[in-house]
């Protein structure tokens, strides 16, 4: 592995975090975060994604209980279209943050308050499904 490799995936798990994350398949999936919704009907979260095997893979889908529905974001604008998936060429770390991808909660069935947790599945294409647990934060590890 090179080194700017193994850089970009520490940046990722931070020390603090590392209790959170989990893996499907070849799929290393970081600490797990929402931001506190307040009086928003919708929500976001967010996560570090490393492919760590030989061929591509992709986040297709993700589901949980806390929202009507769950949509891929590239960015903050509501009048952009979701994303249809998430691809996951191999080695290469996704990354998401606020204003860049993400995942948004649509009609929370309500508000996602600080210290609040509630499961998340996320479906791979070819890992399959897998079950997180996501932390309602200001900041992550926080």
């Amino acid at each position: 592995m090179n080194r700017r490799f193994l850089l970009a995936a520490g940046l990722l798990w931070p020390a603090t975090a590392l209790a959170h994350s989990s893996r499907a398949g070849d799929i290393a999936i970081g600490h797990a975060w929402a931001l506190p919704s307040g009086a928003s009907r919708d929500g976001q979260v967010f996560f570090p994604l490393l492919n760590m095997g030989k061929t591509a893979e992709a986040l297709i889908s993700t589901r949980c209980d806390a929202a009507a529905f769950v949509e891929l974001r590239r960015n903050a604008r509501y009048d952009d279209p979701p994303e249809q998936q998430f691809d996951l060429p191999p080695k290469t770390p996704l990354a998401m943050r606020p204003a860049a991808l993400h995942l948004r909660l649509v009609g929370l069935n309500s508000p996602l308050v600080l210290g609040q947790r509630f499961p998340l599945i996320l479906d791979f294409l070819n890992a399959g499904e897998s079950e997180m647990s996501v932390y309602v934060e200001a900041t992550p590890g926080t």
